[in-house]
């Protein structure tokens, strides 16, 4: 990068200007708050393991219900007790492992 003359060494030292300033230190401001108020979705379903869930399985008319027992970064589901119900049918499925890409919601059974 060459310097032009009267320029600092830094190569940030342009988006130091006076204009720019005022900018820098609003959006500091903003993102600060904004990252401490997100609750990230895999932090929620890994405080749901051990408890109840619902699971909304993509592009079919089915939903899980068991206890989920572990999850890990993909959320890939492993559910005990678990049933399957749709429009027609309910039947008992036991221990199932579910792709996390296939799961279109989970909540908790209340």
């Amino acid at each position: 990068m060459t310097l032009l003359s009267g320029a600092s060494s830094s190569p940030y030292s342009f988006w130091h200007t006076q204009e720019c300033k005022p900018i820098l230190v609003v959006l500091t401001l903003y993102s600060s708050r904004m990252v401490s108020s997100i609750v990230l979705p895999i932090k929620k379903v890994f405080s749901l393991v051990d408890s109840v869930v619902s699971v909304e399985i993509k592009d079919e008319q089915k939903i899980l219900k068991g206890r989920l027992v572990a999850v890990d970064e993909y959320l890939n589901l492993q559910m005990e007790n678990s049933k399957e119900y749709t429009d027609e049918h309910e039947r008992d499925l036991g221990t199932v492992v579910i792709r996390g890409n296939n799961i279109l919601s989970i909540a908790p059974v209340v």
